[in-house]
């Protein structure tokens, strides 16, 4: 890969190529390529895609760069109309930017900051989803990112497994699993158990953690 092409992450969603020219944008699942050299027909910033993961988005990086540069056109200033000796600006207004608001932009200052740090914290450990995981958990009745903390966590218990007794090591994970949430049937009489999300704040959230069958 050309040094230039490498991404780092600019904004929940938003990776932009270390020469600056290329930034691959996420927009409702979906991955767009912006390439900031170069125009469409209505003289904006050209836009590929739709991908649908940020490593095709990410791969089509070196045949955008590639193709021949249109460059987006400059506006020329213009002459000033009306009093003689009037003289035109010196340089043309600045064309501002349409800005991609998102859902962690209309977020509060204080939970957005905790939010976007969990995020971050999800895409360390592999979590190519992780906004929209993050959205989910936090729009939702159940605690979605534990839930896929727990699942990665079976999921490497079941792989230490000789290929051939996966199958039914996943089965037998799950099932205990199961049990340990309290989602299995007990007697008449007896205490029962559950297990919940738990967080930083002083009091736990008490979301029910389940696993579908």
């Amino acid at each position: 890969m050309d040094d230039r092409d490498k991404l780092k992450r600019a904004s929940a969603g938003d990776y932009v190529t270390a020469d600056g020219r290329f930034t691959v944008r996420s927009d409702g699942g979906r991955w767009f390529l912006v390439d900031a050299e170069q125009t469409d027909e209505l003289g904006l910033e050209l836009v590929r895609g739709p991908y649908p993961s940020r490593r095709d988005a990410e791969a089509a990086i070196g045949d955008a760069r590639r193709q021949k540069v249109v460059p987006i056109a400059k506006t020329r200033p213009k002459p000033a109309v009306g009093k003689p000796g009037a003289r035109a600006s010196a340089r043309p207004a600045a064309r501002p930017r349409p800005k991609h608001e998102t859902w962690l932009d209309r977020l509060p200052s204080a939970e957005s900051a905790h939010i976007r740090a969990l995020i971050r914290a999800l895409e360390r450990e592999g979590i190519s989803d992780a906004e929209r995981l993050v959205q989910r958990d936090r729009e939702g009745l159940a605690p979605a990112v534990v839930q896929r903390l727990i699942e990665i966590e079976l999921a490497a218990l079941v792989a230490e497994s000789p290929p051939q007794r996966r199958g039914a090591a996943a089965k037998l994970v799950r099932r205990a699993a199961a049990i340990v949430a309290g989602q299995g049937t007990r007697g008449r009489g007896l205490p029962g158990w559950r297990v919940v999300e738990v967080g930083p704040q002083p009091e736990p959230p008490n979301r029910r953690v389940t696993f579908p069958d």
